[in-house]
C-alpha cells in the first residue's frame, strides 16, 4: 500500500514538473515574442517618423508652389488687362 501511495505521489510530482516546464517554456516563448514585437514597433515608429518628416517637406513645397501659381495668376491678369487696354487703344476689339 505504501508503494502505491509513493508511486501515486511520484506520478503527481512528475505531472507538476511537466506542467511547470510547459509554463516556463511558454513564458520564454512569450518573452521572445514580446521582444520581437518591441523591435518591430520600434522600426515602425522610425519609419513613421521619416514619413511624417517627408510629408512636412512636401507640404512646404506645395505651399511654395501655390504661392508661385498665385503670383503667375496675378501677373497673367495684369497682362490681360494691359492687352485689353492696348486693343481698345488701337481699336482692335471685336464688337
Amino acid at each position: 500500500m505504501t508503494d502505491n501511495v509513493s508511486n501515486l505521489i511520484f506520478e503527481q510530482l512528475q505531472l507538476l514538473r511537466k506542467g511547470q516546464e510547459q509554463v516556463l517554456h511558454s513564458q520564454e516563448s512569450m518573452r521572445a515574442d514580446i521582444s520581437d514585437l518591441k523591435t518591430r514597433i520600434s522600426g515602425f515608429e522610425t519609419t513613421l517618423g521619416h514619413i511624417m518628416a517627408q510629408m512636412g517637406h512636401m507640404q512646404s513645397q506645395i505651399a511654395i508652389q501655390s504661392g508661385r501659381i498665385d503670383r503667375i495668376d496675378e501677373r497673367m491678369s495684369r497682362i490681360e488687362s494691359r492687352l485689353d487696354g492696348i486693343e481698345r487703344h488701337l481699336n482692335l476689339t471685336h464688337a
